[in-house]
Order: structure tokens, then sequence, then C-alpha cells
């Protein structure tokens, strides 16, 4: 049942290819090096009341037709990756339409549950496929399950819901158009190819690359609080709906602010709260749509760093918010490698790489559809989500506003919180989202162990380091006969590590200490790579200090 439709032939030497939009090369990039192209849009309705299946194929025709990211290949020419639209699929590549017998309405819920899970886990190939998979599942003339599953070269967030209100809006409004519009998507590729080299998107990387001297290359929360212990991801759901959520908004839109302020202030308090240091990196995913691409499909997400410093009132944060955030939503249309090069000049400074530990997403959810049509059919949304096993690569807050309430996501992988922060962090966002002023700006030193504060210019704690610990990894190298590990102060005034090592080796280089460092980082978030290490040769009087380059950006 839920094996997908027959492939089709890749782009041949004749068929005009594009480049991809800024959100699908950062997708491209993040699925580099793996096996499966990963699925994060979906939908699920329930379906009541008497369905019109030739009018729902005919609505979807029509979407697929309007839309022509939902047409879209993609691959790789001559090194660089390429999209490409298709033609119109025939009425069974559209939509799959089967019949299904059960004993009762659970045994179909279960059945369908499982179809969509099975739909989300399996990778696109867009070389040979379409980007997405829709399923109309019946049960009874009146009962129906809608299932759709979109690759995220094609779909974002926006884009969902966009669909969404097409598709419906076809079904009810009797639009079944089937005509290809290819150009709203290609004119949005090119625009935005346009502008990725105009003279405002060079001072949007300057901007950038300025910022990266002293940023925290990871978030880091101290082991006396919980500290990382497994991997497994911890989940918690918060929801705030119909009048206490209309008094939350009430109150958040008095104070002039916006939901997705108040929520990222709320989110960074709580971590704030949990770490020693003083600057935080949370990494937004925004929609990089221009005026002229509103209403277009496809994967416009851009994700771009927004930089908050613990505020000496914990009351200022909100202000210095609204401020980054504004900032950082207008100049959103950076590049990979301006990011990469203003992380880079962090990284050197701070012998980490760098770990995207706390990022959020929100969504206004305004075009999606759960409601009636008079008496005719009555549609719920989410009916059918599947239970998921959820991976998590750092903090992530993950918000979903619609008029009649606010849900928020939380999730957490096991290495960089346990359960038990992950518990005190919940506590702290529950209670800052309930109105609760923070307790105190000042940074966590519960519980800690030796740690050594690396500092930017200005004294803000941007780093904390356990000497010990990269002590005693220098002497596991067997080449190092001792090392010591000191924080000394670099020539515009930040702090830096540095070593001096040992060795019976009079060929054992710096970098060959710093690889030996850098290869036990995973997993041990106050670990280091001294960014100058002194060599000396037990068996050669010559000493050699060099000030390392450091790698392993993003």
């Amino acid at each position: 049942m839920s094996s997908r439709p027959t492939r089709l032939e890749a782009v041949d030497l004749d068929t005009a290819v594009h480049p991809l939009l800024p959100g699908q090369l950062a997708h491209h990039r993040a699925l580099s090096g793996t096996a499966e192209q990963g699925v994060a849009v979906w939908m699920s309705y329930q379906v009541t009341g008497p369905l019109d299946v030739a009018a729902f194929v005919g609505a979807v025709r029509s979407t697929v037709a309007r839309h022509a990211a939902l047409r879209i290949g993609v691959t790789t020419l001559d090194g660089e990756p390429v999209q490409w639209v298709r033609p119109m699929p025939d009425d069974r590549r559209l939509v799959a339409t089967t019949q299904v017998t059960a004993n009762d309405t659970e045994q179909f819920t279960r059945y369908v549950r499982s179809v969509l899970a099975a739909d989300i886990r399996r990778p696109f190939d867009l070389a040979v496929e379409y980007p997405f998979v829709l399923r109309l599942l019946r049960f009874t003339p009146t009962l129906h399950a809608v299932l759709g599953v979109f690759s995220n070269y094609a779909v974002d967030a926006t884009a969902r819901m966009i669909v969404v209100r097409d598709l419906w809006g076809a079904y009810f409004g009797g639009g079944t158009d089937a005509d290809p519009v290819d150009a709203d998507y290609l004119a949005a590729v090119t625009g935005q190819a346009a502008a990725a080299d105009s003279a405002r998107a060079q001072a949007v990387s300057a901007y950038w690359r300025q910022r990266g001297p002293w940023l925290p290359p990871r978030c880091q929360f101290l082991p006396g609080l919980g500290g990382p212990s497994a991997t497994v991801a911890h989940t918690e759901l918060l929801t705030l709906v119909e009048d206490e959520w209309k008094d939350v908004r009430e109150r958040w839109q008095a104070a002039g602010f916006s939901t997705v302020q108040w929520l990222l202030t709320l989110f960074a308090a709580a971590a704030f709260q949990l770490t020693p240091q003083d600057r935080l990196v949370v990494s937004m995913k925004l929609n990089g749509r221009r005026h002229a691409d509103q209403g277009v499909v496809g994967m416009f997400d851009v994700v771009v760093p927004v930089v908050l410093d613990r505020p000496d009132r914990p009351a200022d944060l909100l202000v210095q918010v609204r401020r980054e955030l504004l900032s950082a939503t207008s100049r959103r249309t950076v590049t990979r490698q301006a990011l990469d090069d203003m992380w880079a000049t962090a990284v050197r400074r701070l012998g980490r790489p760098v770990h995207d530990t706390l990022s959020m997403t929100y969504l206004e959810d305004t075009a999606d559809r759960d409601d009636a049509d008079g008496d005719a059919i009555a549609i719920e949304r989410g009916a059918y989500t599947p239970t998921l096993v959820r991976t998590a690569d750092g903090l992530r807050i993950a918000a979903n506003e619609r008029p009649n309430g606010l849900g928020v996501r939380l999730t957490v992988d096991g290495e960089t919180m346990s359960q038990a922060t992950f518990t005190k962090f919940v506590a702290a966002f529950r209670a800052l989202l309930a109105g609760d002023d923070p307790a105190s700006a000042a940074p966590a030193t519960e519980s800690g162990p030796g740690l050594t504060p690396l500092r930017a210019p200005d004294g803000a704690v941007v780093l904390v380091v356990d000497l010990a610990e990269v002590t005693s990894v220098l002497d596991s190298h067997p080449a190092v006969a001792s090392a010591r590990v000191s924080v000394e102060v670099a020539e515009d005034g930040g702090s830096r590590l540095a070593a001096e090592v040992t060795t019976a080796d009079a060929g054992v280089t710096a970098d060959d200490l710093a690889s030996h460092v850098r290869s036990h980082v995973a997993g041990r978030p106050f670990l280091a790579v001294p960014v100058r290490i002194a060599v000396v040769s037990d068996t050669a009087a010559v000493e050699r200090s060099e000030e390392l380059f450091m790698d392993g950006v993003g």
C-alpha cells in the first residue's frame, strides 16, 4: 500500500535547468553526506460526509498545475545541484485512491497512521520522482482520510499552508483548471538568483562577516544542572487555547511586541538561567520570500543567527530581542558562504567547531482548514498524525500560532541536556509563559566543574573550558611527555586557550596535537582546542609556538 508510484526518467539534456533557491541550497547542504533525502512537511485530514472523489482529484490536479514547485526534479549536473520543472503527472500519479477494509474506525485510523508514518520515513529521490505523495483512503462513503507528504526541496511550512488553502478552495469552489503555470515559480528562482549578486547582498554578507569574532560556537549547560547524559531526545508540548491564549496574546500585543518576539525572549531567558555564558546564538528559521514571491509555493525558508547578550536586567531582554530579530530578518538574504566565513572567525578564536545548539521555528498558521462546509462534509486536520520518533540536535523550540491557540514544542537531544536539566528548562519556560519575571539575570554557576571562562574583549563570557580536561586529552597523545594549558589575553583583549607541550618526538607538530584534541571534542561540551600550542621536544633544544587555524565550521 505504501509503495511509491512508478519512477520517472531523470532530466534529459534538452531540459531547461535552473539554480536552487537559497533555502533549497541549505537543505541540499544539510543532506550532503547522508543517504536519505529527508521529508519535513506533511498533512492529514479526516473527511466526514459524502466526499466527491472525482471533484477532489480535480482539485488536486488544479493545485499541482498552479504550483510548479510540486513538479520539480532535483539532480546534480557538473557538480552543481540544479532543478527543473516536470510536466503534469497523470491522475493516478496525482493522488493514490484506495478502498480500505477494516473492522471498525479504530482499526482504520491505526492503518492510516501507519501509512502516513511510512511515507514520512521514506526519502524522496527527486532525480526520478515528483516531490509529493497524496493519498485518499476510503473506509466508507462518508469517511475518508486525506494524506500528503512533501519533500522539503519543494515545500516549506508557508507553502504547505498555501497548498492546503488552494486544495480545499478548489474542491469547494469547483476550480479544476489543469493548465500548468510555471512562470511564478521560475520568476522567483530567477529573481532570488539575481538578488544574490546585488550590491545589497554584498552589504548583507559584509554585515554578517563582521559579527563573527566573538560568537559562542555552542551553548553550554552545566553538568551540575543535569549535563549531557545520553542520546535520547526529550520533548515537551505546551498549548494555550481559547481564553487562556486570548489573555496571553492581548498582554503581549498591549506591550507592543509580536508573538515570535515574546517566544524568542522566553526561550533565551530560560536558557540564560541554565548556562554560564553571557552570549547566545539562536538559529532562526525565517520565511525568505521577497514581496514578489508571496503566495508562491516552494522552499524559501532560510536560517540566520540571532545574537543575544545576557541583559543587566531581565526586562531588558525583550527590547534586545526585538532589535536583534528585526536586524536579522532584514538581512535574511545571506549566502551560506558568508555565514561560514562569520563562524570561521569564532572557531579560530575559541577552538571549537560550530554546533547550532539553540534553534527556533515559528509559523503563524492562518490558511489551514479545520471546519465544515454547511451540512455537506466536515474536515478535521491532524486526525491521523502518527506518533513518530523525533530526532533532535540541540535545544529547539517550534511554535505554531493559530487564531484559537498556540502550540509550542520543546525538544532537546541527550548530549546537549539531560532529562533533569530539560525538566528545569521546561519549568522555567512555562513560568515565563505564564507571565512570571525571571528571578535573576546572573549566569548559572550551580555545581559546575572547575571551568575557566573565555571572554570577549567586552568581558562577556562566550565559552567555558575545563582546563584539566584539555590537559588530560593532550597528555593522552602517545608522544606527549607533559602538557600545561592556560588562558591568555589575545591582542584584541579577548581570551584564548594556549598550551605548552613537551614531546618525546621531535616530529610532532602543533597541528598534530590540535588534531588529536579535535578528535575528542564530540560529546564533550567543555573541551576546546588550544589556538596557540608551543611544542618543546625532549630530543631537540627547539621550541615551536604556533597559532592554529581551526577548521570544522558547521
